[in-house]
């Protein structure tokens, strides 16, 4: 891995759980993200992708390898040192429900804000900063007034980016940011992190629907049982996938393949996949 990389993940293992319930449940995982790249990383709910992000965050101690940001190692911090690294920004997070990271009780301006009013940051500047930020995300800055229960689910979740962008992250990690919307909020949603694509983020889109990723990732990674199975162009990915897995993926994924796949080539595509896990 070149020294370009903004964030580098290098044999992670993660186990989770204790005695004989304990699984390894992130086996190996190796790929890195350059400096206002976006990537997806995909693969079936329980193949482990919110665990990789977690591990990132350092939610999930991982049992093995290595997580650096900017070059500057991650896995062997204390706790302490981690909520200190949350603190400061340089990695953000968004949930797939927007409901989970904003207070009901809070405006939304003073959500978005809080990062900075941590920080110390001067009143005058945070109001700045957070109608700066809900413009970034398409959104009318009067709406810093509102409480989350008076907006749509769309603009709820364009609110929990601004509050993670209002850092000015090194990589922005976005959680299945769009399999809770509606088709409208869906769009609205992927249209703005196709305009972050085109800024300066550094994005890592997690999602189980490659069609979600394909129009907004310069590259893709495929995940599967813990394992990444397949890490290449997105355009290369989806048109011409190596792995048995990834053409599962795909033609389970109607908007990327002319028809879904039938049984037997569902059959003998499993059947592939089996023999490259022998």
């Amino acid at each position: 891995m070149s020294g370009d990389s903004v964030l580098q993940v290098r044999d992670l293992d993660v186990h989770l759980g204790r005695g004989t319930a304990r699984q390894h449940v992130i086996r190996g995982a190796t790929f890195r993200l350059r400096p206002g790249e976006a990537v997806g990383l995909i693969g079936e709910t329980g193949s482990g992708k919110s665990t990789i992000a977690r591990a990132i965050l350092g939610l999930v101690r991982p049992s093995g390898g290595s997580v650096q940001v900017d070059g500057h190692e991650l896995v062997q911090r204390s706790a302490r040192a981690w909520r200190r690294l949350r603190r400061e920004g340089a990695v953000q997070y968004v949930f797939q429900d927007p409901l989970r990271s904003l207070d009901p009780d809070h405006r939304v301006g003073d959500s978005v804000g809080e990062p900075l009013r941590i920080r110390g940051v001067a009143s005058a500047e945070v109001r700045e900063r957070v109608a700066e930020e809900l413009r970034r995300v398409n959104l009318d800055p009067a709406l810093a007034d509102r409480f989350p229960s008076e907006l749509s689910g769309g603009q709820r979740q364009r609110i929990a980016i601004a509050r993670a962008l209002i850092t000015r992250p090194r990589v922005l990690i976005l959680d299945e940011p769009v399999s809770a919307l509606d088709s409208a909020n869906r769009v609205a949603v992927l249209r703005l992190l196709e305009q972050l694509r085109a800024s300066d983020v550094t994005l890592l889109f997690i999602s189980h629907d490659l069609g979600s990723v394909a129009g907004v990732t310069d590259r893709t990674l495929v995940l599967h049982e813990g394992r990444i199975v397949e890490d290449g162009p997105t355009s290369r990915v989806v048109n011409a996938p190596a792995h048995p897995y990834t053409r599962l993926l795909i033609g389970s994924a109607p908007t990327l393949r002319s028809g879904a796949i039938d049984a037997e080539e569902r059959a003998l595509l499993r059947a592939e996949l089996a023999a490259s896990e022998g």
